[in-house]
């Protein structure tokens, strides 16, 4: 009987070689290490020079065209920022500084090298006239984003329509004057239902007069009124331009009332 050998067969595995830590992060030599020196150092100077250097300060503040907007007032923010340098001088501190103008809206700052800055804005426009005057006298004029404002005394008053029998708040937020919350939004979909149906081009706005039974809109040359509501102005005022040739001018007209107009002698 012969003798079976058991033994154990050893099969060999290939393990890669793994570097060094030490070789895998190889220290440059010392002309690498001067070459790194010098860059920093032309970086560095380079950062001081334009902080410090006068070739960079601003010399130059050109803006677009405005109306509402006292010169002075422009010419005493802007004037602020001649000499500063263009590099360290933040487009929101130029915005922020023109924001305190009251007629000016989406100011955008452009950095024009070597030293001009580009300031362009949007002015409010003027939508209504308030009866109430200003403090210490003047007109006072709702503007298309909501805000009462004084109108510049040095400009011609535009013919623009009387709202009468609403009031004016101070926002506790922005410190601005604005309507009375209670009339405001009625107040800004009426005039958006006004231009939607072009009611001026044929027929001239004299006075919005907010009444307890909402809105009545007193026409020019004679052209009578229109008594509106406080809702749908929109569909009211196109009822009216559909029937406006055969309707006889000085009548108080009532849209209120679905698909009819009910006329009566003021």
């Amino acid at each position: 009987m012969s003798a079976r050998r058991e033994g154990v067969v050893e099969h060999a595995v290939y393990r890669p070689r793994q570097e060094s830590r030490r070789s895998l992060w190889r220290r440059p030599g010392w002309p690498g290490l001067i070459l790194l020196g010098l860059i920093l150092a032309l970086m560095a100077g380079g950062a001081v020079y334009g902080l410090r250097s006068e070739t960079f300060a601003v010399t130059r503040i050109s803006t677009g065209s405005y109306r509402f907007t006292a010169g002075q007032d422009l010419d005493r923010i802007l004037g602020s920022f001649l000499g500063r340098n263009l590099w360290t001088l933040s487009a929101t501190e130029v915005a922020d500084s023109l924001a305190t103008l009251a007629w000016i809206r989406d100011p955008r700052i452009e950095r024009q090298w070597p030293g001009d800055l580009v300031v362009e804005f949007r002015e409010c426009r003027p939508v209504l006239s308030l009866e109430e005057e200003a403090p210490g006298g003047g007109t006072r004029v709702l503007v298309d984003d909501g805000c009462v404002l004084p109108f510049p005394g040095h400009l011609p008053m535009p013919g623009l329509p009387v709202l009468v029998g609403v009031s004016c708040v101070r926002d506790s937020v922005s410190g601005r004057e604005k309507l009375d919350p209670a009339w405001a939004p009625q107040v800004m979909e009426l005039l958006t239902a006004l231009a939607q149906t072009g009611l001026e081009t044929v027929a001239p706005v004299d006075f919005l007069v907010a009444r307890e039974e909402g809105f009545a809109i007193l026409l020019r040359e004679g052209w009578g009124s229109l008594q509106v509501g406080r809702e749908d102005f929109a569909a009211r005022l196109d009822r009216y331009m559909a029937a406006r040739e055969n309707l006889e001018p000085g009548l108080r007209m009532d849209l209120r009332f679905r698909e009819r107009i009910v006329c009566s002698r003021n």
